[in-house]
């Protein structure tokens, strides 16, 4: 079972990426909520929302500043409130989430977030939407959870590198590699190459065949015994470029 463990990691590395739909429960109770209202943090986020709004898919979404994105928004009062200070873009809670905090228990720093009954709901989702492995637990990728995950989430683009690639590889074991590998970084080879030996019941020689066989494709690479493949954004571009050559 998984449980957080309250580093904060998600909340600072996914600063680009925190956002709240249109739609989602904060917009209405701060419509009628007066007591809603009157949290600080709550209304700051309110009062500036406009300015980091983007549409995305035809739909409305507000993009969580970090706190250094705040300064230019705040007076003075403002500033001591939320403890930020004039030279925030050097502090090093300047990257933060603006909803995040700190707190000391048993000596021991640990992160909250303020708003977390009506966090977005990309927030109450995570890690499941990452595949079950948040930042803080690495050794959770070398799962058959994360690879289904992974093959629901991405399969679509293996299925169109088979059908470009399939009659002139001998090792289809790579196509899985990718499958587990696509999106998600740098993985070490040699821990994959134990996933896929205990888990796909694969030979040590036949895994390093298959790496060999599509790292002549470009379809995986590996830099320093670590392995990253082809993304679903190169795999798209692929498809356009094949689809421009023959006129399809």
């Amino acid at each position: 079972m998984w449980e957080c463990d309250n580093c904060g990691k998600c909340c600072i590395a996914f600063i680009n990426q925190i956002r709240f739909q249109d739609n989602e429960p904060i917009f209405d109770l701060f419509e009628r909520s007066q007591s809603f209202q009157q949290n600080p943090l709550i209304t700051l986020f309110f009062r500036i929302k406009d300015f980091f709004e983007k549409v995305i898919d035809g739909k409305k979404q507000y993009f969580v500043p970090i706190k250094s994105d705040l300064l230019q928004y705040l007076n003075e009062e403002e500033k001591k409130k939320f403890k930020i200070s004039s030279n925030s873009e050097t502090d090093l809670n300047g990257k933060e989430c603006m909803f995040l905090s700190w707190k000391t228990v048993n000596n021991r720093r640990i992160s909250f977030c303020q708003i977390h009954e009506y966090s977005p709901k990309m927030c109450k989702n995570y890690p499941s939407s990452k595949g079950g492995v948040c930042l803080n637990h690495h050794e959770k990728y070398y799962t058959i959870e994360f690879y289904e995950y992974q093959k629901n989430k991405i399969g679509f683009g293996i299925k169109v590198l088979k059908k470009i690639y399939g009659e002139r590889v001998k090792f289809n074991i790579g196509f899985d590699i990718i499958c587990f590998l696509m999106d998600f970084g740098k993985f070490p080879y040699d821990k994959v190459k134990d996933f896929f030996i205990k888990n796909f019941q694969t030979s040590s020689s036949d895994f390093m065949n298959a790496v060999q066989e599509f790292l002549k494709l470009s379809l995986i690479f590996n830099v320093d015994d670590e392995l990253e493949s082809i993304s679903i954004k190169e795999t798209e571009r692929l498809v356009d470029d094949l689809m421009d050559k023959y006129g399809w």
